[in-house]
């Protein structure tokens, strides 16, 4: 979904929000992970005080009161999604909808349980870093682990009539999502992980690989255990580019929204 009008930059970034919740709660399978991965948490859940960051709509804020927590408070920077979430738990009298930025957040009790869902397509490209800049500690966050993976592949194997190998040469050093129909495939290859333990950068030496085509997809596991990935949920897409040599360097800087992501291929 895009917008197609031209719109003041606030208007559109919140417009843009929206629809980007609309586009991830279409993805059945994320939700339907999400809520097994709460469901398991139960036992971290019932009588304590929660908290959905970045709340949306609010649907886990909703879950976790239906598993018995004392108080959730789903927090929302968005005016219009703030909105939409206080209409839909109006009548919870366990959540609390809060309009502000999680980072600016200081609830008053001890929190237990944090829900986020600040993954990017390649992890650290979208919000994820807010986590490391909360004003308070939550016991337990959920999800607790992530991972940016990758494959090495033959083009030929995906290259057709419309995107064709002189197409793809085109777009060495450009990182494309979605740019091939492939749910079937399954990057192995770990390039960075969340919580990181230092900067959001990372040099990548693919030698003694064969393949001509790279491809990226995130993986979201909590307590080491699987929840979710690129092309099973398909919020997240596959991104993919070329090969150009055999190391490449990759690195995130954040910004107050989002990160901006630098891909260089060395030699």
């Amino acid at each position: 979904m895009d917008i197609m009008n031209e719109l003041p930059e606030e208007q559109f970034e919140k417009v843009d929000d929206l629809l980007a919740f609309i586009s991830i709660y279409d993805d059945e399978n994320r939700t339907k992970e999400y809520f097994k991965l709460l469901d398991d948490s139960r036992h971290l859940i019932r009588g304590q005080v929660c908290v959905e960051a970045g709340c949306g709509f609010g649907l886990m804020a909703e879950r976790m009161a239906a598993l018995g927590a004392k108080k959730v408070y789903a927090v929302e920077a968005n005016e219009h999604l703030f909105d939409i979430a206080k209409q839909r738990l109006r009548t919870n009298k366990n959540i609390e909808v809060v309009h502000a930025d999680i980072r600016d957040f200081e609830p008053q009790e001890e929190v237990n349980v944090l829900v986020h869902e600040f993954f990017g397509q390649l992890l650290f490209d979208e919000d994820i870093h807010v986590l490391d800049q909360l004003q308070f500690v939550p016991r337990h966050i959920l999800p607790n682990q992530a991972s940016l993976q990758m494959t090495v592949l033959n083009s030929t194997d995906f290259t057709d009539e419309v995107v064709s190998s002189h197409v793809l040469q085109k777009l060495s050093g450009v990182l494309v999502s979605g740019l091939f129909d492939a749910e079937d495939v399954a990057p192995n290859i770990s390039v960075m992980r969340w919580p990181s333990q230092d900067t959001e950068k990372t040099v990548v030496d693919l030698s003694g690989r064969q393949g001509d085509l790279l491809c990226f997809g995130l993986e979201i596991n909590h307590e080491n255990k699987f929840v979710c990935r690129a092309g099973v949920c398909d919020n997240w897409s596959l991104v993919w580019t070329p090969r150009a040599g055999n190391r490449f360097e990759m690195e995130f800087i954040p910004r107050d929204r989002g990160a901006d992501i630098h891909f260089n291929w060395i030699d």
